[in-house]
This record gives C-alpha cells, sequence and structure tokens, in this order.
C-alpha cells in the first residue's frame, strides 16, 4: 500500500507541476523533451545501482517498453488536436474516464474480479470522475466541431487507457527483476519521439522549459516506478482506482490549501465521493 500511495503523491506533483509549466510556457514539445530526459537519466541510473543485465533482458521487456512510450507520446498528441478542435472540456472529460480502461482490462483479461464492496466503489469513481471533469457551465464555443473530428475522441481515450495498462501487462508477461528495462525503454522512447517533433518544429527550449521539465520527468519517473511495484504487491482494480482518484483527492486539496482556489458544490460532493470510493475498494474482501 505504501507504493500506490507514493506513485499516487508523485503523480499528484507531476499535475501540479504541468499546471504551473502551462501558464509560462507555450513549447509543449520542449517541456515534455526535459521530462523524458530527466526520467530517462533517473531510469538509467536506477538500472544501474540495481545490477540490471542488459544482455539478459527478453526481447518482449524491449517491446513493451517501446509500445507504453509510444503510447505516452500518442496519447498527448491527440489530446492537443482534441483541445484545438474539439474544445478542451470534452477532450480533457474523456481523457480523465480512459481511467476506466485498465480497472476493465484487469477484469476481463486477468481475471482480477472486484469484491461486491469494490465494485460499488469503483462505480462511484467514476461517478466523482464525471463530477469533477465536466464544469458547471460550458465555455461557448461558436464553431461546433465536424463529426470526422470527433471520431478521434475515442482513439485519444483508449491509448491514455491502454497506456495505463502496460505496467498490468508487464507485471503479467514480464520478469518483475527486469522492471529497471521495461521504464528505461518507455521514457527513452518517449524521449526519441519528442526530440524528433522538437527538430521538425524547429523550437528553441527555454530555461522554464527545461527546469519544468526536469520536475516533471523526477515526478514522472517515481509514479511510473511506484505504479509498477504496487502491481507486483495489489489487485490492479485497486491500484488503478486508488492511483486515479488519489491523484484528484490531492490536486484538488493542494489547489484549495496553497493554491486557494475556490471549489464548488459539485467540487465537494465529487470529493466526498472520492474519499468514500476508495474505503469501499479497500475493504478487505
Amino acid at each position: 500500500m505504501l507504493f500506490l500511495l507514493l506513485a499516487t503523491i508523485a503523480s499528484a506533483g507531476n499535475a501540479l507541476t504541468m499546471k504551473f509549466a502551462g501558464s509560462r510556457s507555450d513549447n509543449a514539445w520542449a517541456l515534455l523533451l526535459f521530462n523524458y530526459l530527466a526520467a530517462t537519466v533517473l531510469s538509467v541510473l536506477s538500472a544501474m545501482r540495481s545490477g540490471l543485465a542488459i544482455g539478459e533482458v527478453a526481447g518482449r521487456v524491449w517491446i513493451l517498453g517501446l509500445v507504453t512510450g509510444v503510447l505516452f507520446i500518442t496519447t498527448f498528441a491527440l489530446l492537443q488536436f482534441n483541445v484545438r478542435v474539439n474544445g478542451a472540456i470534452v477532450s480533457c472529460s474523456l481523457t480523465r474516464m480512459g481511467a476506466v480502461i485498465p480497472m476493465l482490462f484487469s477484469i476481463v483479461l486477468f481475471g482480477e474480479y472486484p469484491t461486491l464492496a469494490g465494485a460499488g466503489g469503483i462505480v462511484l469513481a467514476v461517478m466523482a470522475t464525471v463530477l469533477l471533469s465536466i464544469p458547471a457551465k460550458h465555455d461557448p464555443q461558436e464553431n461546433i466541431p465536424e463529426s470526422s473530428h470527433r471520431k478521434l475522441l475515442i482513439p485519444m481515450m483508449l491509448a491514455g487507457g491502454i497506456a495505463d495498462t502496460m505496467p498490468k501487462v508487464f507485471e503479467t508477461i514480464g520478469d518483475p527483476t527486469h522492471e529497471g528495462a521495461f521504464i528505461l525503454m518507455t521514457f527513452a522512447t518517449a524521449f526519441a519521439v519528442c526530440l524528433a517533433m522538437l527538430l521538425h518544429a524547429h523550437e528553441r527550449p527555454t530555461s522554464v522549459d527545461i527546469a519544468c521539465g526536469a520536475m516533471l520527468g523526477t515526478f514522472n519517473f517515481f509514479s511510473t516506478d511506484l505504479m509498477v511495484r504496487a502491481l507486483m504487491e495489489l489487485p490492479a482494480y485497486v491500484v488503478y482506482t486508488g492511483y486515479s482518484m488519489g491523484v484528484v483527492l490531492l490536486t484538488y486539496a493542494v489547489n484549495a490549501l496553497v493554491m486557494h482556489e475556490k471549489l464548488t458544490p459539485r467540487d465537494h460532493a465529487a470529493i466526498a465521493l472520492v474519499l468514500l470510493a476508495l474505503a469501499l475498494i479497500n475493504l478487505p474482501g
């Protein structure tokens, strides 16, 4: 349970750093480049510390890492496009709803069935996600997105959900002793794609991109590493639900207490659902 708690804290730190950086940098690819550079460096150091023998790593571990890295970047690229053509409200709501996909995969593919209380917790978690994702007032938009653009919301949600499922796939078919290689390949692949995109765009990173990117990469590495460790100790539906809802809860708490953002009554209701969902999910079977 400790690994799940620490992974949640790291991911919340990632979200808050992204929010801070978003208001100070317009170069998303540069920000992501240094994010994945920092995460790759930490992955190399972690692998060296654990005495990872590269030659002994099975090919499927490298392939899983490669696929996960591509999914990371694909999700981001689709999110960028959807925000531009479909609006931020719909796009971000669908991205958050993608967190349900790993839970479904863990039940359907891996046979990890929750208890009755756990199932009730998952339902409440979905309700809380919907409440937190969709604001009370929709932003006015003059142009209605074309139906062809709306179709791209589905692959965005699927890519994000499948990316979140990959650590569980590794835990199932990979070698736990080669966790460092899986994480290293994931971040190295994402870094390579970001570097190619930045060079293609001919944009130069700023000091804000470098500093915030490095901080994001640190949180990113530890949230991924700790989630893999948590999946080795707990059922996937517990990890994914607790992780997703815990991040939302921590992010909202910091925003309210530190950044003094006002919460609506619906926000308070959603957070109450989060607490109840987490309590139900973690009840012993």
